[in-house]
């Protein structure tokens, strides 16, 4: 390749830069005015995000983890105290009444409900 035409690359290379800098300015000043005439508009005519199809745009709100929702059946209960109390036998904490009676050395089936 010749000088004169490496010249011109860089020649062209710098307008190209130099035109994309002054594009950028004048998107600048013009998006300001637009967005000042738009406000304006949106005022004056009362519109709202959904009028101007905006509202689909914002993203949905995130969804959180939370707990399982309880079951709406109870358990059938298994053993009944002296006092009415009825326990199912199922997971998770047993109850006072059967915690004091295993503690004590009872057996929890004399309390088992006989169907």
């Amino acid at each position: 390749m010749d000088k004169t035409a490496a010249e011109s690359l860089a020649d062209i290379k710098a307008r190209i830069a130099d035109l994309t800098r002054q594009a950028e300015e004048l998107v600048r000043l013009e998006k300001a005015s637009v967005i000042e005439e738009v406000k304006r508009k949106v005022h004056d005519y009362g519109l709202t995000a959904r009028d101007l199809g905006l509202d689909v745009l914002a993203p949905p709100p995130p969804k959180t983890r939370g707990r399982a929702p309880a079951r709406s059946e109870k358990a059938e209960p298994k053993y009944r105290d002296e006092y009415g109390n009825e326990w199912a036998g199922g997971r998770g904490r047993k109850p006072l009444w059967v915690q004091k009676i295993i503690e004590s050395g009872g057996d929890i089936e004399k309390y088992r409900i006989m169907a």
